[in-house]
């Protein structure tokens, strides 16, 4: 019977690539599981494991997708959406589109978001019901309405948390006033700032670090790598505060919602998603580096628990049940 009830209810293929598990990926993989579990499909994962760099990469990614996309349901990321789309354009397949954020000036190439662009402006004038993108929160939620008027073919699933580890490390942290977490390396930071920032800090005497889950050695940027996430969980629950630097308008980041669960505030001097994710738990968005260190010097503002903790994970069935509902619409 349990064989027969999943060829019944079919299938839900989630589909990706890159070499790290990063939270994008994290998000992605919780709401495929999560999904499957609530409609009753059964679910196929499937990740191509390797960096595609340069057009004969890009081809060879577009065909590795467009030959495995088959399923009832699938879940895809921004690259494959077009070989995806493509594969199942005459079939009955729906798909659902992840998406973090949207920033043309990330460094990407412009063909990049020439193909999303073209593909999602595509989607929005189609009436088939087989296609809804998910957006991480509301601000990109309405963002991508306002580009490319998509209308209710946007779904919302945040990121979600196991609260309770998060309230026992904060419980009983011993915070540290001179320590400063400086927020995950990535290659989006923005370097320059940084370095400024890291001057202005060790002239006062603090000290700080980058955390990363991943070895990494680049001269000048104090970079922590942490082998374990509740080392790297703990480390940043005794820190100060957390600064988030960088030069593109990010989602909604793990690593923001996690300081701040943590009992750590947030100062960003980005804007976009993580303004409205930083203001929910009632951290600070600023403009300069000059602000980022008169904030850290002054009496920081309690952080707003309720706000923040209303992403645990026992609360994901409200989110999910817009989801449950297109994937099981015939």
């Amino acid at each position: 019977m349990k064989i027969l009830r999943k060829i019944i209810l079919g299938k839900i293929l989630y589909i990706s690539h890159g070499t790290h598990k990063t939270g994008g990926y994290r998000h992605e993989l919780y709401m495929a599981q999560e999904l499957a579990r609530e409609t009753g499909h059964e679910l196929q994962v499937l990740r191509f494991d390797r960096n595609f760099k340069g057009p004969f990469m890009w081809f060879y990614l577009f065909f590795k997708a467009f030959f495995a996309a088959k399923a009832d349901v699938i879940i895809t990321v921004n690259r494959l959406a077009w070989p995806v789309y493509l594969r199942n354009k005459w079939n009955n397949t729906k798909i659902l589109l992840v998406l973090h954020n949207h920033d043309e000036n990330d460094g990407k190439r412009r063909i990049f978001y020439k193909l999303i662009n073209l593909f999602l402006t595509s989607q929005s004038k189609k009436s088939n019901g087989k296609f809804k993108l998910v957006s991480i929160s509301e601000y990109w939620r309405d963002y991508f309405n306002n580009k490319f008027n998509l209308g209710n073919k946007i779904l919302i699933f945040p990121n979600f948390f196991e609260i309770e580890k998060f309230i026992f490390f904060r419980g009983i942290a011993k915070k540290s006033p001179g320590l400063i977490h400086l927020g995950q390396w990535s290659e989006k930071i923005d370097k320059k700032a940084y370095r400024i920032l890291i001057y202005a800090l060790k002239q006062k005497g603090y000290a700080y670090y980058f955390s990363s889950h991943q070895k990494v050695d680049i001269p000048d940027f104090p970079i922590s790598y942490f082998e374990h996430h509740e080392a790297y969980l703990k480390q940043m629950c005794i820190a100060h505060v957390t600064v988030v630097m960088n030069r593109v308008n990010e989602g909604w980041p793990r690593l923001v919602h996690e300081s701040m669960l943590l009992g750590t505030p947030v100062i960003t001097t980005n804007h976009g998603g993580i303004a409205q994710l930083v203001a929910l738990g009632n951290g600070y968005c600023v403009s300069t580096v000059e602000e980022v260190m008169r904030t850290i010097e002054k009496q920081l503002k309690p952080i707003n628990y309720d706000g923040i903790e209303n992403y645990a994970t026992h609360k994901v069935g409200t989110w999910l049940q817009p989801l449950a509902a297109f994937c099981n619409d015939h």
